[in-house]
C-alpha cells in the first residue's frame, strides 16, 4: 500500500473513533438535551454567522497582504476572489485541497508557486501562533488564577511573542515545520512591523471567531457575559488544538472534545455540545455565502 493510501486509510480510521466515541456520549447523555430549558434567539445566531463572514474577509485580507510581502502584489479584488473560493474545499476529505485550490487558482492569475507556498507559510505560522495566545489565556482562566499570575502570565506571553515575530527566528520555525513535513524552505523578506501588524490582525481574526462561538450560544440559551472571555478564548484555544490535529480532516470531533475539556466547569454538556455542532454547521453556511461572493468577485479576466 502506497504511503498516501496508508495515510487516508488511517485518517478514516480515526474519524470512524472519534465519531463512535461521540454517538456514545450522545446517547449516554441525550436525556440531558431533552429535558434542557434551551431558549432559541435568532438575532444573537445570525450576529454570529455576521460575525464570522466579516471574520472570513479580515483572513482574506491577511492572506493577501501576506502574499504581497512574498513579492506577489495582487488587485485586492483578485486576492478576496482567490481566497473565497477556495475555502469551501476545506470540506474534502484530505484537509489540504483548500490550499491546493489557491495554488492552482493563483498560477491561473499568474502567482509564483514560490510566493504562493510562502505566504500560505506566512500565515500558517501567525495562526498557530495567535491560536497559541488564546489558548494559554483559556488554560489560565480555567485555573483561575488570580490576578497577579494573570499579569505575569501576560507578560510571558507578550515577551514571548515579540521574540518569535522577529523575521529571521519566524523564519527559522516556519521552515522548521516545513522540514517536518518534508516541504521544501521558504525564503521570505519580512520586516518586523510587518510581522507585528499582520499578526494582530490574525489577533483580531481570532477574537471574533471567538464571540461568533459566545453569540451562537447566547442564542441557544442565556449565557452570562462574564462567561464571554472562557468562551472566546476556549473555542480558539480548541480550535488550535484541532488544527493541529493533522490526521483528523477538519479537527472533527479532536476540536469539540478540546472545548468540552476547557469548559467543562462552565457549562453544562449539552450546552457545549450543541453550541459546538450548531457552530459548525453556521460556519459551513457561511462557507456558502464566502464561495458565492468569490465567484461574483472573479475578475472578468478570468472567466
Amino acid at each position: 500500500m502506497s504511503r498516501s493510501r496508508l495515510r487516508s486509510a488511517l485518517q478514516i480510521l480515526i474519524v470512524i473513533v472519534i465519531l463512535a466515541f461521540w454517538v456514545k456520549a450522545l446517547a449516554d447523555n441525550w436525556q440531558t438535551f431533552a429535558t434542557y430549558p434551551w431558549q432559541f434567539a435568532w438575532l444573537p445566531i445570525l450576529l454570529a454567522l455576521l460575525v464570522r463572514f466579516v471574520q472570513m474577509l479580515l483572513n482574506a485580507t491577511i492572506w493577501w497582504r501576506a502574499l504581497a510581502l512574498a513579492g506577489a502584489a495582487i488587485s485586492y479584488r483578485l486576492g478576496l476572489s482567490l481566497y473565497l473560493r477556495t475555502q469551501i474545499a476545506r470540506y474534502l476529505p484530505g484537509g489540504i485541497w483548500d490550499v491546493v485550490g489557491r495554488f492552482v487558482l493563483g498560477q491561473e492569475a499568474g502567482v509564483s508557486k514560490r510566493s504562493m507556498a510562502a505566504s500560505i507559510g506566512l500565515e500558517m505560522g501567525l495562526q498557530i501562533l495567535s491560536g497559541s495566545v488564546f489558548l494559554l489565556l483559556a488554560l489560565a482562566l480555567v485555573q483561575d488564577l488570580d490576578s497577579q499570575r494573570y499579569l505575569w502570565i501576560g507578560v510571558l506571553v507578550a515577551l514571548a511573542t515579540l521574540i518569535v515575530l522577529s523575521p529571521p527566528i519566524f523564519t527559522f520555525l516556519v521552515n522548521s515545520g516545513l522540514k517536518l513535513l518534508r516541504k521544501p524552505p521558504l525564503t521570505m523578506h519580512l520586516t518586523y512591523l510587518s510581522l507585528v501588524l499582520l499578526f494582530l490582525a490574525r489577533l483580531l481574526s481570532h477574537a471574533m471567531v471567538g464571540l461568533g462561538f459566545y453569540l451562537f450560544t447566547l442564542g441557544l440559551t442565556p449565557t452570562p457575559l462574564s462567561h464571554a472571555p472562557i468562551l472566546i478564548s476556549s473555542y480558539v484555544g480548541s480550535w488550535l488544538v484541532g488544527y493541529l490535529a493533522v490526521l483528523v480532516p477538519m479537527g472533527i470531533g479532536v476540536r469539540e472534545g478540546a472545548l468540552v475539556l476547557l469548559l467543562g466547569g462552565k457549562l453544562p454538556f449539552a450546552v457545549i455540545t450543541a453550541s459546538a455542532v450548531g457552530y459548525r454547521v453556521l460556519i459551513a453556511i457561511r462557507d456558502l455565502l464566502a464561495a458565492a461572493l468569490g465567484v461574483w468577485l472573479k475578475p472578468k479576466s478570468q472567466t
